[in-house]
């Protein structure tokens, strides 16, 4: 069951984009954390979720095997895996952003709601978009070395590890080793991202769920506060004793909230995910 979903290099507008697809059903794209690849975040829950959808897990682009863009902005990169989508002959997908790729999943669910039935956020928000001023100010060599460095501090940093995972035996053996791998290069595409954003990202126009592994301190309480109200009606899931990635920490529990929610969303609202092949 575990090769069910298997991974394949695809050309999009001239970029290599690495995804791993498999089963059968109603899509879904997950699209993963700064801290690892699609194979990182997804790979614990995509063969049970395959049972019950087609999954596509790309790398984003600049992460993982995926080709960077030039001056990376969170739309360019969602219309690279609208074209994704495209390539793999979905209509329409449901999109789970997990941590930082929750703020992805907003743009592709704001400007693509006729390709995205469902939005459900895993323990991330929305990215803000700095006033010019304190960009131009950060921007200064000295200051953006000293932002840079303050960003990986609060984002890569053991301390950051212990506040995400309350649990870190719960993690599979060897995955706290991977996460300094990227740290270099993916922490460099997140500062850019944050400073290439021209404005505050829009609500995204399409049903909302969000699931919360409830041991998570990198979140602070009053963001998460801020990020539901913000969002308007949605539905809510806690994960007890689950931390910044509860689909790793506890999958079976995750996978079995997820489905539950989207296939009783699907009966109830008779909004079917065409995949054609």
């Amino acid at each position: 069951m575990a090769d069910i979903v298997k991974s394949k290099d695809y050309i999009v507008s001239g970029k290599k984009i690495r995804a791993w697809t498999g089963g059968t059903g109603p899509a879904l794209l997950l699209l993963h954390s700064a801290w690892g690849d699609a194979q990182m975040s997804w790979s614990s829950v995509w063969a049970d979720l395959a049972r019950s959808f087609t999954v596509v897990a790309p790398d984003i682009p600049g992460h993982g095997a995926s080709d960077s863009v030039a001056g990376p902005t969170l739309s360019a990169s969602a219309r690279l895996l609208v074209e994704l989508l495209d390539t793999l002959g979905i209509d329409r997908a449901v999109v789970v952003g997990n941590s930082f790729g929750v703020a992805l999943a907003i743009e592709l669910a704001s400007l693509f709601p006729e390709r995205i039935s469902r939005f459900v956020a895993v323990n991330g928000t929305s990215v803000p978009a700095l006033p010019g001023l304190m960009k131009g100010i950060i921007r200064i060599p000295a200051i953006e070395k000293r932002f840079r460095g303050l960003i990986r501090n609060m984002s890569w940093s053991g301390k950051a590890f212990a506040r995400g995972f309350p649990d870190p035996a719960a993690l599979p053996e060897g995955f706290m080793d991977r996460i300094p791998v990227f740290e270099d290069s993916h922490s460099r595409i997140g500062f850019d991202l944050v400073m290439n954003q021209a404005k505050p990202q829009s609500r995204p126009a399409v049903p909302a769920v969000v699931i919360w592994g409830t041991g998570d301190l990198l979140v602070p309480a009053g963001r998460l506060r801020s990020f539901r109200k913000w969002l308007g009606e949605h539905q809510f899931v806690p994960i007890a004793g689950a931390g910044h990635m509860p689909q790793v920490e506890r999958p079976a529990e995750f996978a079995a909230a997820l489905r539950r929610l989207l296939l009783s969303a699907a009966q109830s609202t008779k909004d079917q995910n065409v995949v054609s092949r």
